[in-house]
């Protein structure tokens, strides 16, 4: 008796259908996308800046006024992960504040020195 030949058949498929495309550097796929749509981020809204010597640090107290280098009409800075995605504006919402984004940074946009790489995409290469 003659036993029938198998064969394999190998399917390749683009990179972007595999479901590589987080850990491979490349854009998520519409597979990983609902599940990094569910991740929740710390958002940080930067008003104004200021410098301040110890001693007037050690000052403070409730009701202590610290001047910002910023007017009220300056846009404000929405940073997440130590890197500014947006800015905006202030807001009075309901009693509440709240920022009105007024322009999307651009997303080729490199760390300087003081931001560290934190997204997602750095850190998948990383664990590679």
């Amino acid at each position: 008796m003659s036993q029938p030949e198998q064969t394999t058949e190998t399917i390749s498929r683009p990179a972007e259908a595999s479901g590589a495309g987080v850990a491979g550097g490349r854009p998520a796929t519409a597979s990983t996308a609902p599940l990094l749509m569910g991740v929740k981020l710390p958002i940080r809204v930067l008003v104004g800046r200021a410098r301040l010597p110890l001693r007037d640090i050690v000052r403070l107290g409730s009701g202590s006024v610290v001047e910002l280098d910023c007017s009220p009409d300056d846009p404000v800075e929405i940073i997440v992960n130590d890197r500014v995605i947006a800015r905006g504006e202030i807001v009075v919402v309901g009693g509440n504040y709240g920022v009105r984004v007024t322009k999307i940074e651009s997303q080729i946009q490199a760390p300087g020195p003081l931001q560290p790489i934190n997204d997602l995409m750095a850190l998948s290469e990383r664990l590679k």
